[in-house]
């Protein structure tokens, strides 16, 4: 709808995608099905490519093989803003636009990002939990280091908990982009 939205008319033979990780999800599922009716309100061609699991360098060669079409638009769930940030700045390069959408690579030529305040947002999470808690207890977090927008949601957790002496985080668990295994692997 971004790309989409204030703009005049679109040729049927438009193709847009969003790339992002761990597709299957239905986070995922659920962004590629409004994408598919934008698209279709549009009269243009949308897909969502990237790997099933949570592969940064996949998503890589992904992204690649998306830009090796030509699109009129990309939008990118960032998982890695260092692998990714040279991929988005050739694709602008090339006269792509290409807008972030959930995780950012802020220091790359995208056009802009599209997202939650993941710091903010962590901060009100962080203020229910000490609330629940009652202000005392021991959290476990779980989460994929070096992810932007999971980084930065911790982090404002971290903001939180920093005013709240009687609440510590004990444990940072690295999930490795398993979300759906989380009740089974750590019961």
């Amino acid at each position: 709808a971004a790309f989409l939205g204030g703009c005049g008319r679109h040729s049927s033979a438009e193709h847009y995608y969003l790339v992002a990780s761990n597709i299957k999800l239905a986070y995922w599922q659920s962004a590629s099905a409004g994408l598919d009716k934008i698209a279709a309100e549009y009269n243009v061609h949308a897909d969502m490519r990237g790997p099933d699991n949570f592969d940064p360098k996949e998503q890589v060669d992904d992204f690649r093989a998306v830009v090796a079409q030509k699109p009129a638009g990309i939008l990118v769930s960032v998982v890695d803003p260092k692998l990714m940030q040279p991929e988005i700045d050739a694709a602008i390069e090339a006269g792509i636009p290409v807008l972030t959408v959930d995780s950012d690579a802020p220091n790359s030529k995208r056009l802009y990002f599209i997202g939650t305040n993941n710091r903010e947002a962590g901060r009100l999470g962080g203020k229910a939990l000490v609330q629940k808690l009652n202000g005392k207890g021991n959290v476990v977090v779980f989460t994929m280091p070096g992810q932007p927008n999971l980084e930065e949601r911790l982090a404002g957790y971290k903001d939180v908990l920093a005013t709240a002496p009687g609440v510590h985080i004990v444990d940072v668990v690295d999930i490795a982009g398993q979300s759906t295994e989380i009740g089974r692997a750590h019961v």
